[in-house]
């Protein structure tokens, strides 16, 4: 005699295996990202106006000589690009057949006026001249040698004169030639001065009230020698119509070839606030933030760039002193996400 199984036996047994197979799988594993940390620490950095430009002269480094009277270069002693000492003779300059009389006549009316005072005196001493005769005779001499001694001070007492160096430094350029008739104050050349050389940079308009003359100035040549240190001297307080910027003119503590380019970092103030490193900042313009590891997790912190270097930002926010912040592995991070730090991943 034959015995069915019960209809719900092979259901029992369906449920069982399913039961076993369920206690079997694995946990899913929680989601971590690898990252590494650093102290977070308050501190400032130099806020900077950052400028480029060359080295060449200032604006009165350069002078320009001339002579006061018409005539000509009778001997260059001189040539462009020599380096001269003060009082070095330059050139020889005779003077035009009308200055040479000009000072002929100035000479001899002061001799005229000199006499006619010294017999107005005598007179007036006999009482045989009043005192207004007296002071006229006096005005008279004044005039006369205050005449002679400008020609004497614009073209000397000679027809010929020696133009010398008022200064040590170089000859720019020779700007007349040899035996050309001039005109008074014509150029003759142009000596720049030795330490005349300064590096002019272009600042940008809305710089002006931040940088003032007394600033220090880092200067790294963009050649990639070493950097110098230099002051600012003047800014500019109109446009160079060239660059369309304001020209800033910096004293370097060191030597200076002409035309040597340079990038001028420019010491306006310090930026006060939490350091943290470039690589640590996280979102964009408008929506800057960093990561602190709080519990094992990552913790969003909301900041505000005050200033940065080239490896370092300044930046304001809720930091917490006592966390550690996250640099390498910021950027695989969001919110709440769990973390791991070389120190926690060496634990056994």
């Amino acid at each position: 005699m034959m015995f069915r199984q019960p209809w719900f036996v092979p259901a029992l047994a369906a449920l069982m295996l399913a039961a076993c197979s369920s206690g079997e799988a694995p946990e899913e594993t929680a989601v971590s990202a690898a990252v590494t940390t650093v102290p977070v620490h308050q501190g400032s950095l130099p806020e900077l106006v950052v400028a480029y430009g060359t080295a060449g002269p200032s604006a009165d480094a350069a002078h320009v000589m001339n002579v006061q009277a018409a005539g000509h270069v009778a001997k260059w002693d001189v040539t462009a690009g020599l380096p001269v000492k003060r009082g070095q003779p330059l050139l020889t300059f005779a003077l035009a057949p009308s200055s040479v009389a000009a000072y002929q006549q100035a000479l001899s009316a002061q001799k005229v006026a000199a006499e006619a005072r010294a017999h107005t005196n005598e007179l007036f001493a006999q009482q045989l001249a009043t005192r207004d005769q007296k002071e006229q005779a006096d005005k008279a001499l004044q005039d006369a040698q205050s005449n002679l001694d400008a020609l004497v001070q614009q073209q000397g007492r000679n027809p010929t004169m020696e133009v010398v160096a008022p200064f040590d430094g170089t000859v720019v350029s020779v700007d007349a030639a040899q035996g050309d008739l001039l005109q008074p104050g014509a150029p003759l050349l142009t000596i720049q001065r030795g330490d005349g050389l300064v590096v002019t940079v272009g600042m940008e308009r809305d710089a002006m009230e931040r940088v003032q003359s007394g600033a220090g100035v880092t200067l790294t040549p963009l050649d990639a020698a070493e950097p110098m240190h230099g002051t600012v001297r003047r800014v500019a307080r109109a446009l160079n119509p060239h660059t369309h910027q304001l020209d800033v003119e910096v004293v370097p503590d060191g030597a200076l070839v002409n035309g040597e380019s340079f990038r001028a970092d420019i010491t306006v103030g310090q930026w006060q606030g939490w350091l943290v490193p470039r690589d640590a900042l996280q979102g964009d313009e408008t929506d800057r933030y960093v990561f602190q590891v709080a519990d094992g997790k990552a913790a969003q912190v909301p900041v505000k760039v005050l200033g940065e270097s080239d490896s370092e930002s300044v930046v304001s926010g809720a930091v917490d002193a006592h966390r550690p912040l996250v640099t390498i592995g910021a950027t695989q991070l969001d919110d709440g996400m769990t973390v791991r730090t070389p120190a926690a991943d060496a634990k056994p």
